[in-house]
Parts: structure tokens; sequence; C-alpha cells
């Protein structure tokens, strides 16, 4: 009976430590979610639980009162078990406990060793609390990081037993308080969710195992990469399978698992990290990698995605490190496998390039536009001629494997649209004749191809202009809304500055301006802004204050460009997210005039040596036009000349 049953004062639970080891193994190896949660998910592995709860809040996180919790239905601890073996840094249950299973009715294999993942969480969150109930009996206490380190000269910690909430009757309850790591940024349940799928091969109801977050099961399907790999001309998924592959003959090293090709190379669009994760006792013990593999198309290992069943680095020899997030390289059995993880990637990144190149040759034949191509090229009546589009077209699949035959078609529709001009005929003999990887080459080649650069460039310029002089049309009628004008200028971003070709709109910043700097209702609304605009422009952030095409923009305005652009300086450097990293902020005012004084003319000279600068409406038409005569006066010249 305990302490607690027997009315007697409860003894406190008590650690010895050495703070800078709880430094190294919480703050400075997991400063990331997936990490730290799936280390407590581990725990309740262990402890035979069917079910982990995870409540992350929606909200951005306040360090003084968000909470996350992780609540799992397994054993639970006894005060004993606390104090004997949870309380006891680099426990090695295996070691101690004689065996590498979980108790009946499961008998998993264990996927803790070192003792230590409890300590992960104060790489996000000063204050742990537990609360376990084991057999009926509750064990509840908090470990603070601040009062840990006032002790840490003592190294001996001690943790008073608090008398139980009434809210666990079996298992394990984790709350993590005054969150360090998201400061006023929500979390990414997304980035969660899938950071931890690929982190368990043991989530599903084959292991009788749920992982839950905020009420939604992961789900097996969200462990599927290969349902993201491309596929080949017959359908088929690039995919190379291994099935207890045994790495060094009589050894028992042996591997199972797959690797393959995803269809695109760009992770942010699928939210999946490149490389071959490997796995043990169902969990992640290497982070995504490529085993060193350099081979000579390069470009194939960012489309390779895999995962590896190895569980000969974590039985008797225990060749983790201690994030558990890497394998150490040194020992024997782990340097067989990256030279046998290497030789694979490699074959597997030649034959993917290989089959791609002859996928697409495939594909090219059911092509509509290389269909048209061929009939107009044989049109000409030159059979020279179709020879030599055919080859050229082909080569350029053939030295592009990544490039999907839709993602080619500008190559063959530009073919088209200069099959009658000799100077095209001309260029494409030389095409054919050099080597399609030597980029100089090329370059050269198509400077040469006059007639083709400066249509293009004619066709894109007439367009612009239409553009602006619509913009005109619109200003001179006064018929600008703030929707209009807004998706205007998301779609036609030259218009403001005409190096910019593409944007994305970056919607979460413009709503922080908006919020930031509130217009007074009493403001006359002649001297209303329109709108805010907030871009993406390669790494820089573009701040747009839209005003009226009737105000004139005075040193008031001005200054409140340069204050917005100021906040919002401040305001990108101050996020971690990496999706919101940005070199510079730069300002635009966009308005009707300036007001005519020595002070504003001054104002704004200033303001364009710190890249705020000021667009008039009225400007907007001849800076396209200045920017593009010289290609309307050379295309000109050369249709001519052609003539």
């Amino acid at each position: 009976m305990t302490d607690q049953a027997l009315g007697a004062t409860p003894q406190p639970f008590q650690m010895d430590f050495d703070i800078s080891t709880i430094k190294h193994l919480g703050l400075q190896m997991y400063s990331t979610l997936p990490p730290v949660v799936g280390e407590l998910i581990a725990n309740a592995w262990d402890a035979n639980a069917t079910s982990v709860e995870i409540t992350i809040p929606e909200t951005p996180i306040d360090e003084l009162t968000s909470e996350l919790f992780i609540v799992d239905n397994g054993l639970g601890m006894s005060d004993e078990d606390i104090r004997q073996r949870y309380l006891i840094v680099g426990r090695d249950r295996r070691e101690q406990e004689e065996s590498d299973r979980t108790a009946a009715p499961f008998q998993r294999k264990v996927m803790g060793r070192k003792g230590i993942g409890k300590f992960s969480a104060f790489g996000i969150a000063k204050e742990i609390e537990i609360e376990s109930v084991n057999d009926g009996e509750c064990s509840h206490f908090v470990m603070n990081y601040d009062k840990m380190l006032d002790c840490a000269t003592r190294r001996k910690a001690e943790f008073m037993p608090l008398p139980p909430t009434g809210n666990v009757t079996c298992g394990t309850a984790i709350t993590l308080r005054q969150i360090t790591k998201f400061k006023t940024r929500r979390i990414s349940l997304t980035t969660l969710r899938r950071g931890l799928a690929r982190r368990f091969a043991t989530v599903g109801p084959t292991h009788n195992f749920d992982v839950v977050i905020n009420g939604s099961p992961i789900s097996v399907a969200e462990r599927d990469l290969q349902r993201l790999l491309g596929k080949d001309a017959d359908g088929n998924r690039y995919l190379w399978r291994f099935e207890n592959v045994e790495i060094e003959p009589d050894t028992g090293w042996k591997v199972s698992g797959w690797i393959g090709a995803l269809d695109r190379t760009t992770p942010s669009l699928d939210g999946v990290d490149r490389g071959i994760s490997i796995m043990a006792r169902g969990k992640l013990v290497q982070e995504p990698f490529l085993f060193n593999a350099v081979v000579g198309q390069q470009y194939a290992l960012s489309y390779i995605v895999g995962e590896l069943h190895a569980e000969f680095v974590d039985e008797l020899e225990d060749t983790i490190g201690t994030n558990r997030n890497a394998l150490v390289w040194d020992t024997d059995a782990n340097t067989r496998l990256m030279a046998w993880g290497k030789e694979q990637v490699n074959k597997i990144a030649r034959e993917w390039a290989r089959k791609r190149s002859d996928d697409n040759q495939q594909r090219l034949q059911q092509n509509d536009l290389y269909r048209e191509f061929k009939e107009r090229a044989g049109g000409v009546g030159n059979k020279r001629a179709l020879d030599l589009a055919d080859r050229l077209v082909r080569q350029v699949v053939s030295k592009n494997p990544t490039a999907g035959v839709e993602e080619l078609e500008p190559v063959i529709r530009t073919s088209l649209d200069f099959l009658e001009f000799d100077a095209f005929w001309e260029i494409t003999q030389d095409l054919v004749n050099s080597d399609l990887e030597d980029v100089g080459r090329l370059f050269t080649l198509f400077r040469e191809w006059e007639i083709v650069e400066a249509k293009e460039m004619s066709r894109v310029t007439e367009g612009r202009i239409a553009t602006i002089e619509k913009l005109q049309a619109l200003i001179e009628r006064d018929t600008l809304e703030v929707p209009t004008l807004h998706n205007f200028l998301k779609e036609f971003p030259w218009v403001i500055d005409p190096r910019w070709t593409l944007v994305d709109d970056e919607v979460r910043y413009s709503d922080v301006l908006r919020k930031e700097f509130r217009e007074s209702q009493e403001m006359l609304e002649s001297d209303r802004r329109i709108d805010f605009l907030c871009v993406r422009e390669g790494t820089n952030l573009v701040v747009v204050e839209i005003k009226r095409a009737q105000k004139k923009a005075s040193d008031k305005e001005l200054d409140q460009i340069e204050r917005y652009v100021a906040f919002m300086r401040d305001h990108v450097q101050k996020t971690t997210d990496p999706d919101f990293l940005y070199q510079d902020v730069v300002g635009y005012l966009l308005c009707g005039d300036l007001v005519d004084t020595a002070w504003v003319r001054q104002k704004r000279q200033n303001l364009e040596r710190s890249r705020i600068f000021v667009r008039r409406y009225a400007d907007l038409l001849e800076m396209v036009k200045r920017a593009h005569r010289e290609f309307i006066q050379r295309y000109g010249e050369l249709k001519a000349r052609q003539g």
C-alpha cells in the first residue's frame, strides 16, 4: 500500500541528473514537434497502449496559456515504476528486464532503449506534467525546466506528488506547458500528421495501435507514399521492392522495403521530404536521406523516396544515435548498410532516368500537339525539314527525362510557330548536330535565332500594352473596385515593375497589415486606401498600398508606406516558419499623383534608397512602353528583312 493510501506524508519523486545532459537531450536535440511527440508515442507503444490521443491548440500559441496533451490507454506507471524506472536517466529497459518484448497480450517489440525520450519535450516546452494510473494507483507530478536549473548544482531534482485530477482512469497523460517553440504561431496539424505518419510503421488496425490528433486518427493511407509515385507509360509505378535482402552474406543483416520515384521534384507541392527513411521495430531510426549517393543522373535524386526496414540496427547492439533520428555509421553492420544503400540508389537513379526517357518517347507518339507538328512539318514539302524537326523534339525529350511530355510542349509549340522560317531550319540543323546538354552551345545557337526571339517578345509586348490601356481606361472612368484591382495587379505584376513575371499572393501578410493599420471611420472617402496587396517576388515580400486614382500623396502618405514596410520587415525577421522567410521587404505606393513640394520630392528620393517606391497610375503605361520599345523596333526591322 502506498504512503498516500496510508495517509502518510507523500515522499517526493527524485531524479539524479546532469543539467548539461538535459539540455543536450531536450533543448538541443529536439526542436520540432514530430520528433518530440514521436518519443512520447513510442513510450505509449511500449506501455501496450492501443490508442494515443493528441490534442493540439488550433489557435496561435500563447506561452502562458497554451497546452499540448498526449494521453494513452496503456498499462500506466505505479509509484514504484516512476521511482525505480521512469526517473532513472539512461536506464536500458531491454537489458534490465532481459527482454525486448512488452508484456502479454501484445508482446510487441520494445521501441525505447536509452530512457531519455521523456526529456524530448523540453525541446519545445518548459513544463511537463505526468499523471499515470496503474492498476488503480495514480502517480502525478510536474517536471519544470527552470526549477531543475535552480537545483543543477546539487545534481538532484525533487518533484512533489500531486493529488489525482480524476481525469485519468488508466494509462498515462502528458501535458506540455510554457510552449516556447511556436510563439504566437499556429502549429501546423498537417505537418505534424505527415511527420508522425512517416515515423511509425505500426499505426493502424493491423498493429492494434491508433494515433489520434484532435479527434482524427492517422490513417494507413497517410503513410502510403507509394500512391504519390510517378507512373510509366504503361501505368505502373516507378517502384523497386526489397524482401529480406541480405546485404552481406552469412551475416543475417537483412533489409526489406521499397524505393520509388515521385512524379514531381517540389516538396512544397506534396509535403514529402525526399530521401529514404530507415525503420527498426516499427519506428523511424534514420531521417530520410540518400546514402551519400553520387550519380551521373544527379537530378534523379530529387525524385527518390522510400522506406527500408533494417531490424539489425537495433537488436543486440544499439547503433542508433542519441537523438534516435539518425544511425551511427561506424559499426560494421551500418557501414555495410551505407555501402549497399548507396549502390541501390545509384542503380535505381540510372534505371529511372533511362526508363523515364523511354516512357516520354512512348507518350510523345500519343501527344496531339506532336502529331499536329509532324503533319505541319510534312506539309512544308521538305522531307529533310520533317526529319530534322522530329529528331530535334525527340532529342529534347530524351535529354530531359525529368520533364513530362506536357512540360516539353512549349518546344513543340515554338517549332510549330516557326516552321516556315528558313532561320528555324538552319538553327534546327545545328541543334540536332550538337550535344543538347551543352547549355553554352544552346545559348549561342538561340541567340542567333533572332526572328524567334523578336516575334515572341513582340507578342508579349503588344499584349502588355493592351493590358495597360485597359487599366488606364478603368482609371479614367474611376471604376476601380477592390477585388478588380487586387486581382488585376496579382495577374499582371509587371504593371508595377516590368521585371516581374510571376508572383504569389501572400494573403496572410495583407491581413496582418490591415489589422495593424486600421483606418479611422472619420477619414474622407477620397483619402482612404483601396487595399493592401502583399506578394512574394523571388525572395522578397512586396507590400503595395493602393490609393485611389484621384489621390495626391503627401508626406503623410509617404510616412505611412515607410511605417508599413518597417513593420513588415520586423515581422518577417521574427518568423521561424520556413514557408515565410524573406531576404527583404520592398514597398510600393500606388496613387494618382504626388504633392509637388521640395519636402515630398526629397522624401521620395530617400525612400527609393530604402527600396520603397512611388508609382503613379499615369506612369504605368509609359514605363511598359519604354521597357519594350527596343523589342518592338527590333521585330519590325527583322520582319522587313525577312519579307
